[in-house]
């Protein structure tokens, strides 16, 4: 177990240095937030936010940025990527605790590899027609899984395991993604969703 937030960061210090994306790719596909606002509600509405793209290390900080403009309307985000920054991707998902969001994978949307942690940051969690997919982390560069660091998997493991928990769902998940080789992605069933608390 990590004891200590100085083991924490530095393990995700050591993540960041794996799963750091190519800049030029990262800065093309990065994540986007669009926000439509509720024109027929009165009072305290909905600001609805869609979220479509790869995480980045910046996608958690740009989320805050427009939902800050909105406190305190509650936030619902209309999420959609097929990954990227797994470390990114925790701070997304802690971001859109703080903001105590309801995040909905909608008819058509796709949430895999990565942004599963992101989904599971929202206070409420919805797949209404969409897909959520997992699978094994693994390094943005060009290392293949026997490249990566046994401990570095250990720690990473840990800290996701750590953060799933804390989110609300059930840490039996990392145990399933861990299973699935990439580019292979698992599906997660209408069942699978609910015994792994990953909707609510």
């Amino acid at each position: 177990m990590l004891k200590t937030n100085a083991d924490r960061r530095a393990v995700l210090l050591g993540l960041l240095v794996l799963f750091w994306p190519d800049l030029a790719a990262a800065q093309e596909d990065a994540m986007t937030f669009r926000v439509a606002v509720g024109q027929s509600c009165r009072g305290s509405c909905s600001t609805e936010i869609a979220a479509d793209g790869m995480i980045t290390q910046q996608s958690a900080e740009d989320f805050r940025k427009i939902a800050d403009t909105f406190r305190p309307n509650p936030i619902v985000v209309r999420l959609a990527s097929p990954g990227g920054n797994l470390v990114g991707s925790l701070h997304l998902g802690q971001a859109l605790r703080e903001f105590n969001s309801t995040v909905i994978v909608s008819k058509g949307a796709r949430c895999t590899s990565a942004c599963v942690y992101a989904f599971l940051g929202g206070a409420v969690r919805h797949v209404a027609g969409g897909q959520v997919g997992v699978h094994r982390f693994r390094p943005d560069a060009e290392q293949t899984d026997h490249d990566f660091p046994t401990v570095l998997v250990q720690r990473a493991t840990e800290i996701l395991m750590t953060y799933v928990t804390e989110m609300g769902a059930d840490p039996d998940l990392i145990k399933l993604a861990m299973s699935i080789s990439p580019p292979s992605i698992h599906f997660l069933n209408a069942e699978e969703l609910r015994r792994f608390r990953v909707v609510n």
